[in-house]
């Protein structure tokens, strides 16, 4: 799926913050961060990675997160 944010530029991907175990969905391009995977992807409600991680007391780095699957573009009917 393309970021909201960024569009054609940025992929958004699920991932796992290691040291938490929280999955989240981030941007590849423009380094925007989504708390809670399942609901519509809003640029409003984004973080980036980050501040994000230094809020929870974790190195803000990327290598913080276990890269996953690229998000499914949303069903069209």
């Amino acid at each position: 799926m393309e970021c909201p944010t960024c569009g054609e530029y940025g992929d958004l991907l699920h991932a796992t913050i290691r040291k938490t175990g929280q999955q989240v969905i981030v941007c590849s391009e423009c380094d925007l961060l989504w708390t809670h995977p399942q609901q519509d992807i809003d640029p409003a409600r984004a973080s980036d990675v980050a501040s994000f991680l230094a809020q929870a007391g974790i190195e803000p780095d990327w290598q913080e997160l276990q890269l996953g699957a690229r998000v499914p573009p949303p069903a069209t009917v």
